[in-house]
């Protein structure tokens, strides 16, 4: 889908020159005027403005001004006969992106119009990515020397060249981001944004703004115009982690965008188009949430059109031991302390336990192991694992039950450090909602060094 560009001044003599270098390329638009072009940016979304300055004494400034109300996310690119220099600099003082001036060549204006939008898309991943990015995502780092991972990765690499939708299923920890960051950065679309959203972190109040942006007044607090993670991810990707999380209301909105590739901003009614591909992932069986009318059949069929499934640790003996070398020395090197190697029991320890918080669980564990070990082989006094248990098992006292202080720290403690400090999952094995868990958090004071609140 072509980049859609709004051309505002009267060009009738010279539309050639600028329809002939951009036509091929972007869908052009035409506004004759400002007051057209007003009524056109209050219903429709464009990846840039072109606007062909006839007025030398407009103020240019408030016309920009006045653009980026209506269009905040959009590039502005202005044109004019001969312009003096107050007018170039108030323009680009003002937010626009370029100033040409009249003549220009045709490779002259193509090459305003791809600064601005590649400066565009390269902001709103910045917005985003708000920390360095430090995964390498090359198919030859993936550790896969069982068979079970070497068919996984098999699909991972042929499903990298395609454009279609992919879901990704497997159990937590397994690795889910990093294989939708490993097909994003392997794909024809590698030059473009890669988004992550955890559907399940954001409230649900907060998460249709989040993915689809709002306009300003649309709720309380909203005191300016934001656009949403699909906007922003134009050209790019998306990775919905955890989207079996949605409401239904948001579930026929995701339906609509996999469909018509297009959506409003919370609080607006101005049709914003996006070429994204969605990578979703989900831990939860959503063929039996089909079945139980607990996620939309349609939108089942139309995210199930390529599949990758993870198979957890306990089904990758094999490649237990080289990840725990590669995990070692990685965190080694970020926790700045020397780890050369394990004792063969622990080898063995790490073999024979089923990791049920998989490959995730197997970092944390040398994590700890690397911080409490004395020397820079890890013994097995330095390796802790918790008994396995089934959350049933597992479950929390009964309601009416009452526990010191002392007692309840000591029993959630341990909830959240089986569950790998996911409030969510540990807040399922103690029977109770995640908002209960949560506040029994605060009051005990019980805090983790991974918790965004607490960094």
């Amino acid at each position: 889908m072509p980049d859609r560009i709004l051309i505002i001044g009267d060009i009738e003599r010279e539309l050639a020159a600028y329809a002939d270098p951009l036509a091929q390329d972007y869908a052009l638009s035409l506004a004759p005027g400002l007051p057209e072009a007003v009524k056109r940016l209050q219903k429709e979304a464009f990846a840039l403005i072109l606007f062909d300055l006839r007025d030398v004494q407009a103020d240019i400034a408030e016309i920009v001004d006045a653009l980026q109300q209506l269009s905040p996310s959009t590039p502005i690119v202005v044109a004019a006969q001969h312009p003096d220099a107050r007018q170039i600099v108030a323009a680009v003082k003002a937010g626009a992106a370029d100033f040409l001036s009249k003549p220009f060549a045709a490779e002259k204006l193509r090459l305003a119009v791809r600064r601005a939008l590649e400066h565009r898309s390269l902001k709103n991943e910045i917005d985003y990515l708000r920390r360095e990015q430090d995964v390498i995502y090359d198919p030859q780092h993936i550790i896969a020397i069982s068979p079970a991972m070497q068919k996984t990765m098999a699909g991972i690499q042929r499903l990298a060249q395609t454009e279609s939708t992919i879901l990704i299923t497997g159990e937590t920890g397994t690795g889910k981001s990093f294989v939708s960051g490993n097909i994003h950065f392997n794909s024809p679309r590698r030059r473009k944004p890669f988004i992550k959203v955890n559907c399940a972190n954001i409230p649900e109040t907060l998460l249709e703004s989040e993915l689809f942006g709002h306009e300003r007044g649309a709720f309380t607090g909203a005191d300016k115009t934001r656009a949403g993670r699909f906007e922003q991810a134009h050209g790019g990707t998306l990775f919905l982690d955890e989207f079996c999380e949605l409401s239904f209301g948001l579930q026929s909105k995701l339906l609509r965008v996999l469909e018509d590739k297009s959506f409003e901003r919370l609080g607006g009614n101005k049709t914003i188009q996006s070429d994204v591909r969605v990578i979703a992932a989900t831990n939860r069986d959503i063929e039996s949430l089909v079945r139980e009318g607990r996620f939309r059949e349609d939108l089942y069929y139309r995210i199930n059109v390529l599949r990758i499934h993870l198979p957890p640790l306990r089904e990758r003996r094999a490649d237990i031991e080289p990840l725990a070398f590669y995990l070692l020395h990685k965190l080694g090197r970020s926790l700045k302390k020397p780890a050369t190697g394990f004792a063969p029991e622990v080898i063995r320890l790490f073999q024979e336990y089923p990791w049920p918080g998989n490959i995730r669980q197997l970092s944390n564990t040398i994590e700890r192991a690397v911080l409490v070990a004395e020397g820079p082989r890890i013994e097995p006094e330095s390796v802790s694992l918790p008994e396995f248990q089934k959350p049933a098992a597992a479950a929390a006292s009964p309601p009416g039950l009452k526990l010191t202080a002392d007692q309840e720290r000591d029993l959630i403690f341990k909830a959240l450090t089986d569950n790998l400090w996911i409030q969510k999952d540990a807040a399922r094995q103690l029977g109770i909602s995640p908002r209960a868990l949560n506040y029994r958090v605060k009051k005990l004071g019980i805090s983790h060094h991974r918790w965004r609140k607490n960094k």
